[in-house]
């Protein structure tokens, strides 16, 4: 009988130098290399396949120690490093040994790709025992463990998606094996409920709309804009309520609309990736387990990305006097922009998951992680193709429009029109995207902190209190942080828009409110804009920093809001220059001032008072008073003489 070759990867060196001891023990049992991180055995994997070019596989058996699997962060580093050594080495067998698991956890380790558990505090004999069955071909699950029945179940799931083509629908059907019957028949009539809720909600909207488009003033029109709006918030607090009840609440409808633009993005990060030891892009391919224990143990994730999108339903009315350019969208355009953020920024972060970026490096690669999200928006919100076409339907109208009057963009694109070409859409928006960064993307508050609190759940800071992720406070600061990303994204998509393509009739057709259709109110809007950013610019975000706050805006029920948190921005102080730092000292002079003028004028008003009512009141009020007394002695005088 020839030697079973072993790999072992642990961190612990006694436990290592203990397992050789043990398999040493044991003829048909071999460890030839025993490493501490995956990066060392994929070196030696790598070795060993360049030196035995004639073997199947470089090693009989790998074997994993892990100790971490109880924590989040532990189980989805094993998840990816199972997925890792799937990929590059698929008739490779995995051994996992560690401490005791959940039954849901063992399943998603076999789904990546795992053929044998053995908890670490069992006697050497059943490790012995895991190795050579593990190691022979065949899969080896603990019969004591309560996940037993649940792995069976889960072995034919598995052999099911590998065999089946690369479907996420199918997929997803398969797994339904494994959901107790209970679950089951909870679902059905949960998604049933959810279906008919949805059905409401698109009469409730539709119903709102036409509201909307009604005479405001008319009495019965409010009173039935006030019960449709009560209607629709019955439902979303139904919805959600319903959602709960399942283990992966709204998924389905929005991964059924995102697959397609998600598995291009899947592959090019496949194409930069090297792998998951050197902190950059990992990919595990075909494994439902790894995208479920993500989902699984992000709920209060879901709750609040949930909550964002359930406000997307409510009036998008900009309430605070301050221009944005999603103004210019009607609100069903608005709701549909937010939520394509929505979810991409959701693949983002199961990227950045996967991929393995520290927190570290959030600082220097933020830039370009929002330069993802808003290109990955733009190509799903416009469409990666979209083209604007000439023909019977003229886009420009040349007889109000002259070249010379257009931006120099516009006019290529207009000329572009006229000689008959179409113009694609999107690779024109991408051009914008140094601007686009500057002037909104890289002015984002706390976008590092954010996406630190989602990836690793770092306690975000609320009025100097540290709050740990999924506490009430928390969760409404991330919610606020989370809302001001959306809006802004959404600003940086349609600047481009306005931009290139302000003026060309199909885009105002398809994407503008009909309230700023017209040139002229076009025009305004965009110098309203250009205003805004010159102001805010000058004026508004020198004293924010001055102040050492951020201004974000925010969803509400009525509309869209902007409130204004606390956040140290000494850095950033300490950086002006110009007249922005000459605002920030003549605000400090004045703050220095001011009260001493107030108290210098408080004090002379006092005075002066006094002086008008002590002094010169008084002196008028006793010569008042001789006149008074004069007068009434000489009519006293007038009536003795007459009576005399």
């Amino acid at each position: 009988m020839s030697n079973l070759q072993l790999l072992s990867i642990d961190p612990d060196p006694i436990f290592r130098l203990g397992l050789k001891v043990a398999c040493e023990q044991y003829p048909d049992l071999e460890i030839v290399a025993d490493v501490v991180t995956g990066t060392e055995a994929l070196e030696v994997l790598e070795a060993r396949s360049t030196a035995s070019l004639w073997a199947k596989k470089p090693v009989d058996l790998v074997i994993l120690a892990v100790e971490r699997l109880s924590l989040r962060s532990g189980l989805i580093q094993t998840l990816a490093v199972c997925g890792e050594f799937k990929n590059l080495y698929p008739n490779l067998p995995l051994l996992l040994l560690g401490g005791p698991l959940a039954p849901e956890q063992l399943g998603q380790l076999q789904a990546a790709g795992a053929k044998g558990y053995c908890p670490k505090d069992r006697d050497i004999s059943q490790t012995i025992e895991a190795i050579r069955v593990v190691a022979s071909g065949g899969t080896y699950w603990p019969t004591d463990t309560p996940a037993n029945s649940q792995i069976e179940l889960n072995s034919a799931t598995v052999q099911t998606i590998e065999n089946s083509p690369a479907n996420p629908e199918e997929n997803a059907e398969s797994l339904t094996v494994e959901t107790p019957v209970q679950k089951k028949i909870l679902a059905y009539f949960c998604v049933s409920g959810l279906r008919e809720i949805d059905a409401a909600l698109a009469s409730v909207k539709a119903d709102l709309e036409q509201i909307q488009v009604a005479d405001s003033t008319d009495l019965a029109t409010i009173l039935d804009g006030i019960v449709v709006r009560g209607r629709r918030r019955e439902l979303l607090a139904a919805r959600w309520i319903v959602s709960q009840l399942l283990e992966v609440p709204g998924k389905s409808e929005e991964v059924r609309g995102e697959k397609e633009e998600s598995e291009g993005r899947r592959k090019t990060g496949e194409g930069r990736g090297e792998s998951l030891w050197d902190n950059s892009q990992l990919q595990v391919t075909n494994s439902r387990g790894s995208g479920q224990s993500l989902v699984l143990a992000n709920n209060w994730q879901g709750s609040l990305f949930d909550s964002v999108a359930a406000k997307l339903q409510f009036d998008m009315v900009n309430l605070t006097g301050v221009p944005l350019e999603i103004d210019i969208l009607r609100s069903t355009k608005q709701r549909e922009l937010m939520s394509s953020i929505l979810r991409k920024l959701r693949e983002l972060l199961e990227e950045l998951r996967l991929g393995q970026v520290q927190q570290t490096q959030f600082s220097e690669k933020m830039p370009a992680i929002l330069r993802d999200l808003w290109e990955a928006t733009i190509v799903d919100f416009f469409g990666r193709y979209y083209t604007l076409q000439t023909g019977e339907n003229l886009v420009v109208d040349s007889s109000q429009t002259s070249l010379k009057l257009l931006p120099e963009s516009q006019g290529e694109i207009a000329a572009n029109l006229w000689g008959g070409s179409g113009v694609e859409v999107v690779p024109v928006l991408l051009a914008d995207e140094t601007a686009v960064a500057t002037e909104i993307l890289n002015k984002i508050p706390m976008t590092v902190d954010l996406f630190a609190h989602l990836l690793f759940e770092i306690p975000l800071t609320v009025d100097n209190l540290s709050c740990v992720a999924g506490s009430p406070q928390a969760m409404q600061r991330a919610e606020a942080l989370l809302e001001n990303l959306v809006i802004q994204v959404a600003s940086g998509v349609v600047q481009p828009l306005l931009n290139n393509f302000a003026d060309i009739e199909e885009i105002k057709q398809t994407f503008y409110d009909g309230k700023l259709i017209s040139t002229r109110e076009i025009e305004r809007f965009r110098n309203d804009l250009s205003w805004k950013y010159r102001w805010d610019s000058y004026f508004v975000e020198p004293k924010a920093i001055f102040e050492s706050r951020f201004w974000l805006f925010v969803l509400a029920d009525s509309g869209i809001k902007r409130i204004s948190i606390y956040a140290p921005r000494n850095l950033e102080l300490a950086q002006l220059s110009g007249w922005q730092l000459a605002l920030t000292l003549v605000l400090e002079t004045r703050d220095a001032i001011a009260p001493r003028v107030r108290a210098v004028i408080s004090l002379l008003g006092t005075a002066v008072v006094y002086v008008l009512t002590q002094v010169i009141g008084r002196g008028i009020g006793l010569i008042g008073r001789g006149i008074i007394q004069g007068i009434g002695n000489s009519l006293q005088d007038t009536k003795f003489g007459k009576n005399g």
